[in-house]
């Protein structure tokens, strides 16, 4: 099982790193295109100086979100100070969109032109409000031996977002047809539960999300199931199955270009089987009498911890949605040898000779992502 672990984890990385070198790197987060035309002699100008923002200085500010950028001077009579920002404002978002560093600022500002409207939100004394300011331009300083043609922007890579997820995956579930199929016979029923499990793959559905955490590096979490259930009214019988994986999410996005965004992650986790089995021996009931004797209830389970190397790419429709394709390969460790049972009481028991049962499965997902 490690090789093939290796293997799409090898896979995924040269494919994202092919996608990574169509464009040169500026930095660890952020791609570089050309974007200026060699005629173009001018740049968006604002008019202030901004600097990163620390902790102290945004406690001694009463400033307590986790963006933002601290502007630490104002030029007389340029855009800013005609819109009204002071220093120590906070510059919190640019055109709606949340900023994270002085680099993302830089890297969005560079899309810009002079004659655009933007609004900025800025927080002053604990209150956040809008300004809506037109850009000027002026003269772009030009660096010896480098002609106009060869300067490059950075393309932002966001600030996060999420959705409903869904995943094709194809675990080992030999096993687990194999116990359903018992349970069904059990019945009498030919029918009941027979196959439950398709062992050519299923679809799961679920929801993920993430936020920037600085540096092009994203902190999130994603989580997604199938289930089964099937029931038996002459013998009263009901099965259930429940197949899931959740967790932690840390991704590093490159932006190729304002369209593609790709990035390589790693899912840390849980997850498992779990089937459900109860029965009534009978549904005589005499008041006050309720018990039913020779019904029963118990859950089957065998849990994982899951690691789930991963490569991603967005692909921008809007400023707000997108599509979000991801290729990962789930690896489960089992948390215990074989598998367990719960009865009704909730005392969890070992089952003498239980499969080893693997958990381990190539996982594709393909769905809506909103946000950025």
């Amino acid at each position: 099982m490690k090789p093939k672990i290796v293997f799409c984890f090898l896979i995924t990385f040269i494919m994202c790193a092919l996608f990574a070198e169509t464009t040169p790197l500026l930095t660890a987060n952020q791609q570089m295109i050309d974007v200026w035309d060699s005629d173009s002699e001018e740049e968006v100008y604002f008019g202030f100086e901004v600097e990163d923002m620390d902790f102290p200085t945004a406690q001694s500010l009463g400033y307590n979100e986790l963006y933002g950028i601290l502007v630490t001077k104002v030029e007389k009579g340029s855009p800013a100070w005609q819109a009204g920002i002071k220093n120590n404002d906070i510059l919190m978002k640019l055109n709606g969109y949340p900023i994270f560093n002085v680099k993302e600022f830089r890297s969005i500002k560079k899309l810009l032109r002079p004659g655009d409207t933007v609004w900025l939100t800025i927080w002053r004394e604990g209150k956040i409000f809008d300004i809506t300011t037109k850009l000027q331009g002026r003269t772009k300083g030009k660096k010896p031996g480098k002609s106009e043609s060869n300067k490059k922007v950075a393309y932002p890579v966001g600030w996060g977002g999420g959705s409903w997820m869904p995943y094709w995956a194809v675990f080992p579930v030999d096993d687990v047809n194999e116990l359903i199929t018992n349970i069904g016979e059990s019945t009498g029923d030919k029918g009941f539960a027979h196959k439950a499990i398709n062992e050519d793959g299923v679809f799961m559905s679920g929801g993920g999300g993430k936020v920037n955490i600085g540096k092009g590096f994203f902190l999130g979490g994603v989580g997604a199931g199938y289930s089964f259930s099937d029931s038996d009214a002459a013998t009263h019988s009901k099965i259930k199955y429940n197949l899931s994986f959740g967790g932690v999410t840390l991704d590093k996005r490159y932006a190729i270009n304002k369209k593609f965004i790709g990035s390589l992650g790693i899912m840390l986790g849980s997850g498992g089987h779990e089937v459900e089995y109860s029965a009534l021996a009978n549904t005589d009931f005499n008041w006050p009498e309720i018990s039913s004797g020779g019904s029963f209830n118990v859950k089957v389970s065998r849990n994982y911890f899951m690691v789930q190397p991963r490569a991603e790419m967005l692909i921008r429709l809007l400023p707000w949605l997108g599509i979000q394709t991801e290729v990962g390969y789930m690896c489960g460790i089992p948390t215990h040898s074989g598998w367990k049972v719960q009865a009704a009481t909730g005392d969890v028991y070992s089952i003498d000779n239980s499969p080893d049962t693997p958990f381990h499965s190539l996982t594709i997902s393909v769905g809506p992502w909103f946000g950025f």
